[in-house]
């Protein structure tokens, strides 16, 4: 294997004791030039580099600036800090800024040299490897959304045709038909009905997987006032009480959360058989806020805590509560591209607590090479 050796130097004598330690021109190594920062960032793009020894001191910049630039090209390549001024808080800088090593000229010898390339040559490859899982990985969440979109309108145009005519014979033909086959035709205009709640469901899940959604400053006070104005119909009808202690700031979604505790305060309202109550409050816990919805439902036996998370799990039968069995597994996958956890404590009989947890604060890498 060749490894591709930039070095950016403005001293040409330097070049020179960089290749004559690591043997000259051979089998191992090939070495491109540059003098100036510019010329450097220019032969890295528009070559296929290992490797780059990069001087602090250059005519129209220095390291520290190529360093910056380097960061704004998509390309994985490991650096070599070197310089002749030895400087601790240049050092300290370079790595932070992504460097991968960091060699006072001073110190450059054949073994240190050549130690910092051998050790580069091992994870070149593998962040290569890397870089191109993230590329496939991209494209293939591409696919599977474009996927997503043509079975969803694939799946619910027949299915819209089959609803309207079920509802035309329904709406023209139901008093000719007897009994069991108005009963007949009911359960399929239902069956048709559900089947569409089910492909919109499915869409909006398998969405939740596709792509990193945008985060900001998420007021959680402000979202439980917008689900109770989106719920006010279910309060409305079954008198349900909802209160909620202060609610935090959190840096997320608005829209996921919205979803998130749309579906648990709906929930808490649908599974329970008086009136409702409903009362939300956080505790900050370490890096976290963790938030809980507490209800005075039906309840969950134990054994199914966990089960109930998963994609289609219910519990009831369609005839006494209504649903599909997705909305927990949406809470679940909303919370996970969150970096939290949900969980819940329940008994028969005693309503429920769905606990959640939010980080204070949601911290997300800066798009950069990454060097080993």
């Amino acid at each position: 294997m060749t490894l591709n050796v930039l070095i950016i130097d403005d001293t040409q004598s330097d070049h020179h004791i960089c290749v004559e330690h690591l043997g000259g021109e051979s089998e191992h190594y090939h070495f491109l030039h540059a003098y100036s920062g510019a010329d450097g960032l220019q032969l890295y793009k528009n070559h296929a580099i290992d490797c780059i020894l990069l001087d602090y001191n250059l005519p129209d910049m220095n390291g520290l600036e190529v360093l910056e630039k380097l960061s704004g090209v998509e390309k994985i390549v490991p650096v070599i800090m070197m310089t002749g001024e030895g400087n601790e808080i240049i050092a300290v800088t370079a790595m932070k800024l992504g460097s991968q090593d960091y060699i006072p000229k001073k110190a450059v010898t054949t073994s240190a040299l050549r130690r910092a390339i051998e050790h580069t040559a091992k994870h070149t490859g593998l962040l290569k490897k890397i870089e191109q899982y993230r590329v496939d990985l991209e494209r293939s969440n591409r696919d599977l959304e474009q996927f997503a979109n043509i079975v969803a309108h694939d799946l619910k145009s027949p299915l819209r045709a089959i609803t309207q005519h079920l509802t035309l014979i329904k709406n023209k033909c139901a008093e000719a038909l007897d009994e069991k086959s108005q009963h007949s035709l009911e359960f399929a205009v239902d069956g048709a009905e559900r089947m569409n709640a089910l492909i919109d469901a499915l869409f909006t899940y398998a969405k939740l997987g596709f792509g990193e959604p945008d985060f900001g400053t998420v007021d959680i006070q402000a979202v439980m006032e917008n689900v109770q104005r989106d719920l006010c119909v279910a309060i409305e009808e079954t008198g349900a009480r909802i209160t909620s202690d202060a609610m935090p700031h959190v840096n997320g979604n608005a829209l996921l959360l919205s979803q998130l505790l749309q579906n648990l305060i709906g929930n808490a309202i649908k599974y329970c058989k008086n009136t409702p109550y409903i009362h939300a409050s956080a505790v900050q816990e370490d890096d976290y806020w963790r938030i809980s919805v507490r209800d005075n439902g039906i309840g969950i036996p134990p054994m199914q805590h966990q089960k109930i998370f998963a994609i289609f799990r219910r519990l009831h039968q369609q005839e006494e509560y209504p649903g599909i069995g997705l909305g927990l597994a949406v809470c679940e996958r909303i919370i996970k591209q969150h970096g939290g956890r949900i969980w819940v404590e329940s008994e028969p009989g005693e309503g429920s607590i769905f606990h959640f947890t939010l980080p204070t604060e949601k911290i997300i890498p800066e798009r950069k090479v990454i060097y080993a």
